[in-house]
């Protein structure tokens, strides 16, 4: 009998820091049924298959995670601590405005919360712009 509850029991995780705009791989272990995000402006979570779960941090700050299996039991639970990477970034100040900057063998700009919002149309409308080059060179797949 003490072996069934200690199988039964949820997996509890430390806080799991995963950075902005990244994704980690969770195994279960058992088959998840439905996941819980406290808040999912922070982060993301996605059932691969019944035992793999994908984490997505989205904004920096701290939600939990819980996964549930058919019946409503806890088989993960863990708090997630979503942080912004700071290797290869810059951050450029002009007055009180800030701009992120993305720096490999040359520096991008990249739209990040807390960043001056004045740039912020310019740079989606780039980003829109480079998506429907990346479509229209791979095709309709209708």
């Amino acid at each position: 009998m003490t072996f069934a509850l200690a199988c039964s029991a949820p997996a509890l995780a430390e806080d799991m820091a995963l950075a902005v705009e990244h994704a980690q791989v969770v195994r279960l272990p058992g088959d998840a049924s439905t996941v819980i995000v406290g808040n999912p402006s922070i982060a993301d979570a996605l059932v691969h298959d019944g035992r793999t779960l994908v984490l997505t941090g989205r904004l920096q700050g701290r939600t939990n995670i819980i996964a549930l299996d058919r019946i409503g039991r806890v088989i993960y639970a863990s708090d997630v601590v979503v942080t912004n990477p700071v290797a290869g970034q810059v951050a450029l100040f002009r007055g009180p405005d800030r701009t992120t900057l993305s720096c490999a063998e040359t520096c991008d700009e990249i739209p990040r919360v807390g960043d001056n919002f004045a740039r912020e149309p310019l740079l989606s409308d780039q980003q829109s712009g480079r998506l429907a080059t990346a479509e229209a060179a791979i095709g309709d797949p209708s």
